[in-house]
């Protein structure tokens, strides 16, 4: 009998998130690319769910499944564990899937990953498992908070602890849960092209709800559905797809038409465009990476949104060739990805406890990088997807401390997230938005 050939995607997508280290979008779109033509929408939408979830809840899956199990769980064939993995999660978070259909489905798989034997052991163990969260004995927290976020959310020990210390355990659980949550899809608009009104009424023709964002203006919230990537407003250009934190930074850079402008770590290019946008294509903007596929994407951004005065460099930004001055430089930094975890649950299983004073120090040279070519008086805008403190107000403390810089606001309406001067910081579960931090500095004569 043929195997259920989402589930089936599912997990080879898996197989290559944690064995090959692909990106779980990357993973997933090189699936759908592939074998999309034979699942219909319903079962992309379907594939979708079990890839983020069963990537979402790897430490809860493992701690049922060691109970039940009769060998160390490192032991069990990958394909198979994966196999058992999926099982949980759509025992305890899919309502749409019945308890049958689901070990029925899994010991196919299991026939087919493995041979009969792991056949039989997915339907004994999975025929065990607890049916619904509120019959999982969960670790007291009580005893050790850190121990149940572990757990019950799917993160590192040593990230629940520190979060616990740093902000206490209900804003610490409130976050955890906040990293598990499906994240919102939300579009920039290209207002060199249209206005959000008229973006509006055009996916309304297409049956999509969007919301106009309260406070970040070419922002819009879709409800309860995908981004249009196959309408024709998507491929003439109309809007890019992006988290509306990250629409923060150049907003923050406030560019001017006429104005020499880098955006020094650039790719994919959502940045890069909204500069041009926000300056209605009248600024000359570099548009710096290291190249490779990132740089095709970049291109291939620019040339749907229709877009001028981009100009794409290939170097590494801690040794820029570029001579200045810029008027205004915008750092996106490499980073821990803390704030993204609702999109790249990958991220929680890859960083370790020294993860965000590495990262700084890289942040740092570029950081240094970044000042050094941009002009005396002119503007550079640090940003990063995380909000550790080595990453942000650590370093916004290190940078004014040593250079001819300082903390300068940005626009007032910024302030709904403004925790210092010139600091701007969101955290998972404050709002809708992925964690982010955000500087502006003016450099001095």
């Amino acid at each position: 009998m043929p195997v259920d050939p989402v589930r089936d995607a599912a997990i080879d997508t898996l197989l290559r998130v944690f064995e090959k280290g692909t990106n779980t979008n990357h993973a997933l779109e090189r699936t759908i690319s592939r074998k999309g033509s034979r699942l219909s929408s319903r079962g992309r939408r379907f594939l979708t769910h079990l890839v983020y979830g069963t990537t979402r809840y790897v430490n809860l899956a493992d701690y049922i499944l060691r109970d039940l199990l009769n060998q160390p769980i490192k032991k069990l064939p990958f394909p198979i564990l994966l196999v058992l993995r999926m099982g949980v999660y759509q025992t305890l978070f899919l309502d749409t899937v019945t308890f049958p259909s689901m070990v029925h489905t899994s010991v196919d798989l299991a026939k087919k990953k493995g041979h009969a034997g792991t056949a039989r052991l997915v339907n004994a163990v999975l025929k065990r498992i607890p049916k619904t969260l509120e019959e999982v004995t969960l670790p007291d927290k009580n005893e050790d908070m850190a121990f149940y976020l572990s757990i019950r959310y799917s993160l590192e020990n040593w990230l629940c602890s520190r979060w616990v210390e740093e902000y206490g355990p209900h804003k610490a659980e409130a976050m955890c849960a906040t990293c598990n949550e499906e994240a919102p899809a939300s579009i920039r608009v290209n207002t060199t092209l249209t206005t959000r009104e008229d973006l509006l009424a055009q996916l309304q023709k297409l049956d999509l709800k969007g919301e106009a964002d309260p406070l970040i203006p070419d922002a819009i919230s879709l409800i309860k559905s995908a981004p249009p990537v196959r309408n024709k407003i998507f491929k003439e250009g109309h809007f890019y797809i992006q988290d509306a934190a990250s629409m923060l930074p150049p907003h923050l850079l406030e560019p001017e038409p006429g104005e020499r402008i880098l955006d020094m770590c650039a790719s994919p290019g959502g940045k890069t465009t909204h500069i041009a946008e926000l300056t209605q294509n009248g600024a000359l903007i570099i548009s710096n990476d290291l190249g490779g596929r990132n740089y095709w994407r970049t291109q291939e951004n620019i040339d749907r949104l229709q877009l001028a005065g981009i100009h794409l460099t290939i170097s590494d930004a801690n040794a820029l060739p570029l001579k200045g001055p810029f008027d205004r430089v915008l750092l996106d930094a490499p980073c821990t990805g803390m704030g993204t975890f609702r999109r790249h649950p990958e991220l929680k299983y890859r960083m370790g406890p020294k993860a965000p004073r590495r990262l700084a120090k890289k942040q740092l040279t570029l950081l240094r990088s970044a000042i050094e070519v941009c002009k005396n008086g002119g503007v550079i805008v640090y940003s990063v997807c995380t909000f550790s403190a080595e990453e942000t107000e650590d370093l916004a403390e290190i940078i004014t401390g040593e250079a001819a810089v300082e903390l300068e606001d940005g626009p007032a309406w910024l302030d709904a997230w403004k925790i210092n001067k010139g600091q701007y910081k969101i955290l998972p579960g404050n709002g809708p938005l992925d964690g982010f931090y955000l500087m502006r500095l003016r450099k001095q004569s």
